[in-house]
């Protein structure tokens, strides 16, 4: 029987994308476009065929309602109450969400342990859906020990992001705990300057910021050094964010009417995204040195959009690395058969992954 998949805010930016993917890959399947909007929703189900729009409202208790027979259910939307994320572990939904900042993750995680679902509960806000995880974690396989995990990302200011993306960059002026040095320690924010080449060949200067990857990367690896790095194609505008919040006047700016850092960077119609991942480590007594490099000329919400699509293979036991009930993040359950399919995915999609050192 064809799985039933209901996509919660699955006509914006990144949810009308990956509607479209599902689509794309599983014809099969049949998809329920779900958000508050009727619509909108029917419009994008009736364009991509098999599919239909479901009224839910996720501020309110119980969304789902009557809707019966759902099979996964995938999160584009903020839910800052968790009344889907509840509801589906209440009566064993499998459930993937991409839209939750640490703290709201960290919310999610303790609610689905209070829980115990008899379902995968997939948390995978990490950078881009949790993909770029998944190649860093295929670059520490097979290593005997692991000294460094970077991931350095290149955001192209052009690029097209949705409205549920406005929070980014909140408190990018706090300091936060990272891997370092080989112990958890509290880092400033936006510091440890580097100068990294993208696969594109633009150089830019990166500085880390607080995201999932930050964690699960030196968990994942047992690396004794772990970072997420950023950088922007226009290399001063981090430099002058820097400036201000030493100064003191970030946190105020952001306060304003209509700021936040993604209307700060002005996003566009679309634009590339690179990201490259280095890896150090031990194996037979050898020092290893590993790179991948990923670059989407389709930009950051279409590269999310495909990590968005391989979760939800992965909650719904569509791909080759399907998750046992409870709480998964992006690296749970690593096997290379899994990693060969997200890359497998990259390369239909357009998506240059490059790997060196393996």
């Amino acid at each position: 029987m064809a799985k039933r998949i209901l996509l919660a805010g699955g006509y914006g930016v990144v949810g009308e994308q990956v509607a479209r993917l599902l689509r794309k890959h599983h014809p099969e399947v049949e998809i329920l476009i779900g958000g508050r909007r009727e619509a909108e929703a029917a419009k994008l189900a009736a364009e991509i065929g098999g599919a239909c729009a479901a009224v839910i409202d996720v501020t309110r208790p119980l969304p789902l309602g009557a809707i019966a027979g759902i099979d996964a259910v995938g999160v584009f939307i903020h839910e800052h109450e968790d009344h889907l994320l509840n509801e589906a572990a209440a009566r064993g939904i499998p459930y993937m969400d991409i839209t939750r900042g640490l703290d709201a993750q960290l919310r999610g995680l303790a609610a689905v342990a209070l829980h115990t679902p008899s379902a995968p509960m997939l948390f995978t806000s990490n950078w881009m859906a949790g993909s770029p995880a998944i190649v860093a974690r295929r670059m520490t396989e097979g290593l005997s020990s692991v000294a460094r995990v970077d991931m350095s990302i290149l955001y192209y200011t052009g690029d097209k992001m949705g409205p549920d993306s406005a929070s980014a960059g909140e408190g990018m002026s706090l300091g936060f705990v990272a891997r370092t040095g080989g112990a958890w320690r509290k880092v400033g924010p936006l510091g440890d300057e580097r100068l990294v080449r993208f696969p594109s060949g633009a150089e830019q200067p990166v500085y880390r910021m607080n995201m999932g990857d930050v964690v699960t990367l030196a968990l994942a690896s047992g690396a004794s050094e772990a970072g997420v790095r950023l950088g922007l194609d226009k290399g001063n505008s981090l430099r002058s964010m820097r400036r201000l919040i030493r100064l003191g006047l970030w946190e105020p700016l952001m306060r304003l009417p209509g700021m936040s850092a993604i209307a700060a960077t002005k996003p566009g119609p679309g634009a590339p995204h690179e990201i490259v991942i280095e890896v150090e480590g031990e194996t037979g007594g050898r020092r290893i040195s590993r790179r991948a490099t990923i670059l989407d000329p389709r930009g950051q919400s279409h590269l999310t959009a495909v990590g968005a699509l391989y979760g939800l293979e992965r909650v719904a036991g569509l791909g080759r690395a399907p998750l046992g009930a409870g709480a998964a993040l992006p690296e749970t359950g690593f096997t290379m058969a899994g990693f060969e399919h997200l890359a497998s995915l990259f390369e239909a999609e357009g998506i240059e992954l490059g790997l060196d050192g393996l």
